[in-house]
């Protein structure tokens, strides 16, 4: 059996939604409910603070780069916005991660010199035969 309830809002008595039962706690009132979503909302960025931060920091932190700039760019770091980084996260941080990215940055690029230089004393007959010019031929046979 239905008995009348007390809505949180605006005190008034209300019957509550026969498929809700007890778990309403708001009249259909269209400001109590209102009332009702802004009061939840407002508890679930309480209990969730950074939820929505990585979205709101990305374009703050990333550089935009011209149309015309040549990708991948040289310096992949020149991309981010390291005063953004720095106020976002502090300067000890920013550092640490700027430190971080440089010693990444600099791993990769000597790997990748090291796997170019295996591949050509693994296959050293595949390489290029002779001297070749600025357009890219081979000089004459003597």
């Amino acid at each position: 059996m239905r008995r009348k309830k007390r809505c949180r809002v605006c005190r008034r008595g209300f019957w509550p939604h026969p498929r809700a039962g007890d778990r309403q706690r708001v009249c259909g009132e269209a400001a109590c409910q209102r009332e009702r979503h802004r009061r939840s909302c407002a508890d679930w960025r309480v209990e969730n603070p950074d939820y929505d931060r990585e979205r709101r920091l990305r374009p703050k932190v990333q550089l935009e780069l011209p149309a015309d700039a040549p990708r991948p760019s040289l310096d992949p770091l020149g991309e981010i916005g390291w005063a953004a980084v720095r106020d976002a996260a502090g300067a000890e941080v920013a550092v640490i991660m700027r430190l971080l990215s440089e010693v990444a940055v600099q791993w990769t690029r000597d790997v990748a010199g090291a796997q170019a230089f295996g591949i050509v004393q693994q296959f050293p007959k595949e390489g290029p035969d002779g001297a070749r010019d600025a357009l890219g031929r081979s000089p004459p046979a003597a």
